[in-house]
Order: structure tokens, then sequence, then C-alpha cells
């Protein structure tokens, strides 16, 4: 292997800390934080726009029989449904999917939520508010539901980063951490530090793979320069290394909690989110944490039954299984799961379902009040809920879902104006009362 020369060690140790941006996110807090004052935010991505509207059923004769009636290839049978208990704002009862046993338990234990027919809204539906921009489009309204709208367009940063710009602290384990792409968690003065399914920093650590350049990256740090470029130069690397040392250690000291299963991509995810925590409250080095997780293959534009049988029971399974294993510290740590879109009312001729607005979405922990929010929409054609393609048109708007949980975080009034100013104005109360 090649010598690490000091031009080298010039030339390359900014690609292995990340740049210049990792020191700031690596800082070191002063403040020490209590296991209760502890709040972490894990936004669960269901990349592909799922059609939630066979994961979240009505359980009635009526709105049942119009959901069936215009999806005769792939309802879900009534007899099947597993009933939640909760009913939606006007007394519907809500079913699951029956592969999600889990959740169901959840709900019926207080942990569970439910957000019927939500999506990414400027203002009311026919209150004279600009329709988003990019609608059906996968990359568009992924940003969308992780940004927020100002005035008329999508702000450059996500929801996620923006509270965390109003809370962030500051401490020896990141308060963002993504394990996978995202826009969410880029604030305008923070941003997201990147882990791997194990909780271990990936994005900067470039000299994992080999020890032999990691020692030699040490020894270069530690070697005294005379010229005084070379010793801030370096001493800003040593403010790097240390915190970041740091946060390694608390990671291997904590153990992967065996209640969560790592035989899936999302079990993994949520198994080393649940590590990251553990080691947070622990070493009470950090108050607020935001977290995201990404689940891929709900684009199901055919076969969608047998797809959404195998996607369903691995989002069971993860989420259940990383809500159990917080135990203490479910108050503490709120899930939630975002999608592209939801998709058409209609079932198409290869089984599946095409690109739609309106979802459904799940809120899990043990500060939410758990229940169905928001209104089953009417499947018939021509409906008020149909766009005249096939389309719900939703009646709650994702950014109300997110202040909804910015609030809870510790976001006041005025950091939810700032965050999510049109939104708050065109539809005045931005709670939607799903947390307590």
């Amino acid at each position: 292997m090649m010598k690490l020369s000091r031009r080298r060690f010039l030339q390359h140790s900014a690609l292995m800390t990340g740049a210049t941006t990792l020191p700031m996110a690596f800082s070191l807090s002063s403040k020490a934080y209590a296991a209760a004052d502890y709040k972490a935010l894990v936004c669960v991505f269901l990349r592909g726009g799922n059609d939630s509207f066979n994961m979240m059923m009505a359980g009635d004769e009526d709105l049942y029989g119009k959901y069936a009636a215009r999806r005769p290839n792939i309802a879900i049978g009534k007899a099947n449904l597993l009933m939640t208990g909760k009913t939606d704002n006007n007394g519907v009862p809500i079913g699951l999917h029956p592969n999600m046993p889990g959740i169901q338990s959840l709900f019926q234990d207080g942990l569970a939520a439910g957000l019927i027919n939500i999506g990414t809204l400027v203002g009311p539906a026919g209150s004279g508010a600009p329709y988003p921009t990019g609608l059906f489009n996968h990359a568009k309204q992924q940003y969308a539901w992780e940004s927020t709208w100002h005035t008329s367009a999508y702000a450059a940063y996500g929801w996620g980063g923006l509270l965390m710009d109003l809370l962030a602290q500051g401490g020896a384990i990141p308060e963002l951490v993504s394990l996978g792409g995202n826009s969410w968690l880029s604030g305008m003065n923070v941003s997201d530090i990147r882990t791997n399914t194990q909780g271990s920093v990936s994005a900067v650590n470039a000299f994992s793979a080999s020890g032999t350049l990691e020692r030699e990256y040490n020894e270069m740090v530690e070697e005294v320069y005379m010229s005084p470029f070379h010793q801030q130069y370096l001493k800003q690397h040593g403010d790097f290394l240390a915190p970041y040392n740091n946060f390694r250690s608390l990671i291997d000291s904590t153990e992967l909690d065996p209640a969560i299963s790592r035989n899936t991509s999302l079990g993994s995810q949520l198994s080393a989110v649940k590590r990251i925590i553990d080691a947070s409250v622990a070493s009470g080095s950090v108050g607020r944490q935001v977290f995201i997780v990404n689940q891929g293959g709900y684009d199901t534009h055919s076969n969608q039954v047998p797809r959404h049988q195998s996607l369903y029971s691995q989002l069971d399974t993860a989420l259940t299984e990383f809500t159990r294993a917080l135990g203490a510290l479910q108050p503490n740590v709120t899930s939630f799961t975002m999608s592209d879109f939801g998709r058409t009312m209609h079932n198409n001729a290869n089984d599946g379902t095409d690109h739609g607005w309106g979802s459904n979405q799940l809120v899990i922990g043990g500060s939410v009040s758990s229940g169905c929010y928001g209104a089953y929409p009417d499947f018939s054609v021509g409906s008020p809920d149909d766009n005249g393609k096939g389309r719900l048109i939703p009646t709650l708007a994702h950014e109300q879902m997110a202040a909804t949980l910015a609030s809870w975080f510790g976001v006041g009034d005025a950091g939810i104006q700032t965050i999510f100013p049109t939104t708050s104005s065109n539809f005045g109360t931005m709670n939607l009362g799903f947390m307590v």
C-alpha cells in the first residue's frame, strides 16, 4: 500500500473527514441531559409511493364496499382486516392489512395512530391555494414530503433539518442521523451524519477498511509542523478526531438489541437506530435526535397483492420490534411513516395501482394519542374525494403532521410559523392532536 505522505495527507484528508462540515457536526456539548429530557423522531420513508389504502381500510359496509368496487383485483377481503379498535373522525372503524398483526397490537395498546387521507397540500382543497409542484412525480413528491412550502415553491431545506436548526445543542453523538439518502435532514445550519446498519459512522470513515491507513493518518495529525498553516489545519483535524473517536467508542461499547431482527434491510436500519439511541441516553450528551431510515419497493404498478404481503410483513415486524424494544423509552421516541404519494383508487390491468395523491400514514410511540385522524374517503367515481382521474384529494396536509411532531419535539409556535409559514396561514390550526 502507498505510504501516506504529507502531500497525500493534505490532498486527501478533507475527503476522509467529509470536508469542513464534520467537525461542527461532531461538537462536544457541555450540557448533560437526563433520560427524561431525551426525545427522538424516527422517519420511516416508504420509497416508491405506498398504496396505503391497502394498508389501512374502512371497516364499515358503505365505504368498504365503494373501496372494493374500485379494486376488484386487489381489494383486501373485509373478513381479513385486522381491526385497530379505532375510528376516523366520522366514526368509521379502521382496519389494517392482514400481514400487520404487530401494528394492530400497537393500536390496541395505545401506541399507534393513523393519519387518514394525508398528502402534500399548500392549503385546503378548493381554497384557492396553489397545487403543490411536481404532483405524481416520485423525486419531486419525495422532496415535497421532506420539505415545506415557502410562498411559491418548496424550500431548499428539509423540515427535519429546520427544526434542528432551532433545537440542536451539539453533542458527542450526532443529532441528525440518516441511514440513506434524503433531503429531510438538510438544515440551514445543520446537516446529517450518515451511519451504516451497525450504527457506526460511514460517510466520514474513508479509512475504515484499512487499519494501516488510519494509523498513518493519526500519526500525521499528531506530528509537529513548523508552518502555522499546517498547525492550524491539523488542529482542525484533531478537533474532529476527538469527538469522532468518542462517538465510535460509545457505539462500540453499546450492544445491538437482540430483540430487533436484522434479517431485513429495514430491521437492520432500525436496529442501528436503537443502538445509537441507547448510546445517546447512556452518555447524557444529547437531548434531541432525528433519524431517517428507508424501505423501498412501493412503486407497485403490477402484482401489488404479493408484493404488499412481503413489504407489509417486513414493515410490521421491524416497526413493532423496534417500538417494543424501546421499553421505558417509548414515550421519548416517536416513529412515523412518509411516502412519495398514495396511489389511484382503481387497480390497473396489471393488478397494480398507479401514481396518486392522498395516502395514509402511521405514527407510533408512547406519546401518541392513539386513534385515527382524518376522514376515510369515498372511492366512488366522481365523489368529492376524486380528482377526476381516480386520485384521492388529501384532506390533511403533510405539513400539519410535521408541525404536530415538531410541537411535541419542543418547537414553539413562533418556530412553527417560521418552518411552515404558508401552510400555517392557509390552514390556521396546524396541530392535528395525535401527540400528547
